[in-house]
């Protein structure tokens, strides 16, 4: 079984970015270096690393871990249609990724990926990726651990599937003032709604005037 930990930046207002279309790096400018080597450090714990293609796009992330000492994670990158920026650095950079496809992806997307680097395309699902089937698979892997800084599609879709473990926020004491930026939960998510959880507060502490919480399923701890 995977355990899953989702680790977010969440603003004042509840946003995951400062606007509809901005990176969500930049809130990493309202923190200090102490925060963000605890950050990587929870990178370094993990087996694996998990960010969708809008993550990707939008970001251009490495998530690798450079910030702290420890192993870089098995980088995941869920796309159903396998449409990837193929300039981007972690499809470049020859560490260790999986792009996970849905059938719908077309051949021609699968083999430019597949040239790149150490990169494996893997595919899961009929016309979207079917996670909870690839968690056993990377469970059969011997993946036991995953961290999760997707946004709000992703991170949707994992607790609609039920299977987030562990949820981090790191909590950025700005307001964006935008209505457009993603949210934690993303509205429009295939399936919509999905059945209330309940979590407890297990720690709460704070890094450079950031505060930063942890939960986990109440159902979890008596």
């Amino acid at each position: 079984m995977v355990e899953i930990t989702t680790l977010s930046e969440l603003t004042i207002d509840g946003k995951l970015s400062l606007g509809p279309k901005a990176s969500s790096k930049d809130l990493f400018d309202f923190y200090e270096s102490d925060l963000r080597v605890w950050f990587h450090e929870q990178r370094a714990s993990h087996a694996a690393i998990m960010v969708g293609s809008g993550t990707v796009i939008s970001d251009d992330p490495e998530l690798t871990v450079r910030h702290a000492p420890g192993p870089n994670p098995l980088r995941i990158i869920p796309s159903s249609t396998g449409r990837l920026p193929l300039d981007a650095k972690l499809l470049n950079d020859g560490l260790a990724t999986i792009v996970v496809v849905s059938r719908m992806a077309k051949i021609v997307d699968v083999e430019a990926l597949a040239m790149k680097p150490n990169v494996e395309v893997l595919e899961c699902g009929e016309s979207s990726i079917d996670l909870v089937a690839l968690m056993d698979i990377l469970d059969g892997r011997g993946i036991k651990s995953m961290i999760v800084e997707g946004g709000s599609r992703l991170l949707h879709s994992l607790h609609q599937a039920g299977l987030v473990n562990r949820i981090i926020i790191k909590h950025i004491p700005v307001i964006t003032g935008s209505t457009e930026a993603p949210s934690y939960m993303n509205p429009y998510a295939l399936g919509g709604a999905f059945d209330l959880s309940r979590w407890r507060l297990v720690e709460c502490f704070s890094k450079g005037g950031i505060a930063v919480t942890i939960y986990e399923p109440l159902a979890l701890r008596p």
